[in-house]
């Protein structure tokens, strides 16, 4: 009796087992092998409505107009328009052909569609052999009625689905702008409505900004107009005339072949610009501004020498119109390390830099230090006092430059730095007003700075002799 019961409780035990193992693996028996294939993708898409292979032609109506489109190779054209297209927007059209998911059925064969919205489809796509019109949205707004012309039922399809079948010419005509990077800046070219053109490149055959570029790695530019021969640095730039370079995008089309520029003010553009760095070009022009949206200003534009105009955002364009010369360099006249200069005369005084002994360029930790004496009309200068002093006097700066300033008469003062190479550079100072010398450099600069500024370099100076 006892065996009987232990072999009793075995096989209940055995049981349970059994029915822990069929329940672990779904009641599937695997003869050896796990069946791991997931059935259910199909499921959860849906009820596939479309199904049409390698889509290369299609055509689509909505309030937006009717726009056929044909693919040759791997791009899209839109008959009737000679427009570049987004090929993104286009491929999700034709998605929508090639295959499309109902989430359920509403009706099998309704007697009123008209209740749907079919009485007046929103959209219309049709391809090969498959018509889809898309009726009203649900309440909700998250399903759209859907039909085909391969069967009498309506459907109902997540609205993201079909959405694009709504697209106009501002949804698939391409607005990219290709991007610049500012820190390889090698053409800037402004042409801003009642000032002076802007010009500025990168030469390397400028010894400046060769070796600019090959102690820093950046291309240092050369200003042509209005002034010729200024150094422009790129960190120059990146506060002020590029400083919204990443946001120079167009926002939306507003004619795709415009015959009449004037109504947008594109035939005088206040301003026209190009920008080219080592291996992109952006051009654009800026007419006349556009409607404001949320307190949010636009210009209508041209871009790159396609014929559509665009608007974009002012705050884009706006550091390109009120650029300033000034914008374009260091607003220093003379920035120079001591170790490039030898000698400095101004206003009655001489600064010499002299090698003597021990003190003379060392180099330190890989670094070349100037160590020279310094020494002003001839009398030995500390050394920390010297360096503020020197300090002060290079950082004499500019406020603006005054292309045609009208300078008469002798120079009230000049500074005439001697540089290691043996060149000179000069800049004389003129009496412009009571606030403010306008300093003549070269041929045809010519910048103003404040007299206040150069006073206090001049009594350092007499300090320094005393």
């Amino acid at each position: 009796m006892k065996r009987k019961l232990i072999l009793l409780l075995s096989a209940v035990i055995l049981l349970a087992l059994l029915l822990g193992v069929y329940a672990l693996t779904g009641g599937k028996a695997d003869n050896g092998n796990i069946d791991t294939k997931d059935d259910t993708d199909t499921e959860a898409l849906g009820n596939k409505i479309a199904d049409v292979k390698d889509v290369d032609t299609f055509t689509i109506t909505n309030a937006n107009g009717t726009f056929t489109f044909k693919k040759k190779g791997d791009q899209w054209k839109a008959e009737g328009h000679e427009n570049a297209l987004d090929r993104s927007a286009v491929d999700r059209m034709a998605g929508v052909l090639s295959a499309l998911y109902a989430d359920r059925t509403v009706e099998e064969k309704p007697e009123n569609t008209a209740k749907y919205g079919f009485d007046k489809p929103s959209a219309i796509g049709e391809c090969k052999d498959i018509k889809i019109s898309l009726g009203a949205l649900t309440p909700d707004g998250k399903y759209y009625y859907v039909m085909t012309d391969r069967s009498p039922a309506v459907y109902m399809v997540e609205a993201t689905l079909c959405n694009s079948l709504n697209y106009g010419l501002n949804d698939f005509i391409d607005k990219s702008v290709t991007k610049i990077d500012r820190d390889t800046i090698q053409e800037l070219e402004i042409k801003a409505k009642g000032k002076d053109d802007v010009y500025v490149h990168y030469d390397p055959d400028n010894p400046l900004a060769r070796d600019y570029a090959e102690a820093n790695g950046l291309a240092t530019l050369v200003m042509e107009k209005p002034v010729s021969n200024m150094l422009v640095y790129p960190y120059n730039l990146h506060n002020s005339v590029l400083k919204n370079l990443n946001n120079l995008n167009v926002t939306d089309l507003v004619d795709p072949a415009p015959s009449d520029l004037s109504k947008y003010g594109l035939d005088d553009p206040q301003v026209q610009v190009k920008i080219r760095d080592t291996e992109n070009t952006v051009t654009f022009k800026a007419g006349s501004k556009a409607p404001s949206v949320n307190d949010t200003e636009y210009m209508y534009v041209l871009i790159n020498d396609r014929p559509e105009v665009f608007t974009m955002d002012y705050r884009s364009i706006e550091p390109f119109i009120n650029a300033s010369i000034a914008d374009f360099s260091e607003k220093f006249i003379s920035l120079y390390q001591r170790s490039k200069v030898n000698s400095i005369d101004f206003g009655g005084y001489k600064i010499e830099l002299k090698e003597e002994g021990d003190n003379k360029f060392v180099q330190e930790d890989g670094v070349l230090r100037d160590k020279r004496n310094a020494y002003i009309n001839g009398k030995a200068i500390d050394r920390e006092a010297f360096t503020n002093f020197y300090e002060q006097l290079i950082g004499i700066g500019f406020d603006d430059i005054d292309v045609n300033a009208n300078i008469q008469g002798d120079p009230e003062l000049v500074i005439t730095f001697e540089l290691a190479d043996k060149s000179k550079d000069t800049a004389e100072y003129y009496n412009y007003n009571s606030d403010f010398y306008v300093v003549k450099k070269g041929d045809n600069t010519s910048m103003l700075v404040n007299k206040q500024t150069v006073a206090k370099v001049l009594n350092e100076a007499e300090k320094l002799c005393k």
